[in-house]
Parts: C-alpha cells; sequence; structure tokens
C-alpha cells in the first residue's frame, strides 16, 4: 500500500508541471502511466506477496464502519473541492487564493488524517503532512529550482520518500511471513 501510495504521489508532479516539459504525448500520459504501474504493482503484489503468505484476510465490523466513515469523508472533500475549484473558475466568488502551505494542509493533510484515524493506518498522518506540505515546498524551491520543473522535483522527491518508507515495511513483511512450506515446494 505505501509503494502505491508513493507512487501515486509521485505521479503528481508530471501531472500538475506544465506540458512544455516533456514531449507531447508523455506530457499528457506519464501521471497516469506511473498510476497504473503503481497500481498493477498494488495487484501483483497483493496476489503473489500477501495472499500466499497469510491468506485473505475478512475485516470485522469495525474495520467496515472505517471503511464506510472514510468514503463520507473523502467524498466531502470531493464536494468541497469541486465547489471551490468552480467558484475559482467561473470567477463568481470573486478572486481568492489561500496560501500553499494553507490549501494543501486543508485539502489534502486534513482528510487523510481523517481516513487515517478512520483506518487506524498511522503511517497515513506522515503522508499526508507530506502530501499537504507539497505545493508549499513546490513554491519555497522555485527560489532554487525553475518553475516548471519545482512542481516535478518536489512531487517525485516526496513520492520517493514514501516508496522508500514502503519497500522497507515491505521487506520487513517479507522477511516476517515466509512463504508455507508447501508453497515453495510447489514452486519448486
Amino acid at each position: 500500500m505505501d509503494i502505491y501510495f508513493g507512487i501515486l504521489i509521485a505521479s503528481f508532479g508530471p501531472s500538475i508541471s506544465p506540458t512544455e516539459i516533456l514531449p507531447v504525448p508523455l506530457n499528457v500520459l506519464l501521471g497516469p502511466i506511473m498510476i497504473g504501474f503503481g497500481l498493477a504493482f498494488f495487484m501483483l503484489s497483493k496476489k503473489f506477496l500477501i495472499k500466499p503468505r497469510i491468506g485473505v484476510v475478512k475485516f470485522g465490523r469495525k474495520r467496515k464502519v472505517g471503511k464506510r466513515r472514510t468514503m463520507v469523508v473523502l467524498s466531502i472533500n470531493v464536494v468541497i473541492l469541486l465547489i471551490l475549484f468552480l467558484l475559482k473558475v467561473t470567477n463568481i466568488g470573486g478572486s481568492f487564493s489561500l496560501p500553499f502551505l494553507l490549501e494543501g494542509y486543508l485539502f489534502l493533510t486534513v482528510p487523510l488524517c481523517f481516513v487515517a484515524y478512520f483506518l487506524k493506518f498511522s503511517r497515513l498522518y506522515i503522508y499526508g503532512f507530506l502530501l499537504g506540505s507539497g505545493f508549499f515546498l513546490a513554491d519555497i524551491s522555485s527560489f532554487i529550482i525553475p518553475i516548471p520543473y519545482n512542481f516535478l522535483f518536489t512531487y517525485l522527491m516526496l513520492g520517493g520518500i514514501i516508496v522508500i518508507i514502503g519497500i522497507t515495511y515491505l521487506i520487513r513483511f517479507l522477511r516476517k511471513y515466509q512463504l508455507p512450506q508447501e508453497e515453495i515446494n510447489k514452486d519448486g
């Protein structure tokens, strides 16, 4: 999950950066290609690494309630973001702008903290903080890194940090949960 989330965050860089950075088909497709790669990695690792070691997990009532609450929080967040986007595009609400740090924390960190709380996934608090800081870090890094590349650099760096954390957890998981003997004999 962490590796997929890291790849997802890293894909924000090519998606947010201006299209002049990459050649024509790649400038639009690199973000979705990265998301597809991350999703394929997630599905394949679940099938070939996790299920053979710990089997299929059936969640109890508390986890299902947590997932339902998460869906409600994320749905409310999407609606609010859509309304603010439409207000900004149509100029109905006048010209308003939030500071990048506040914008990132309000619309990315806060919802991810709710998700982390409801799903009892403590690393997601850190990931939410990193993701919420992304706009601000890209803005600050524009003093050092030229403007089209600052978002690309920032989100690739943040995604890379999360992927490294995910790889660490994957290695721990593989060491802790060895393949059952019948799986080793079947493959060999």
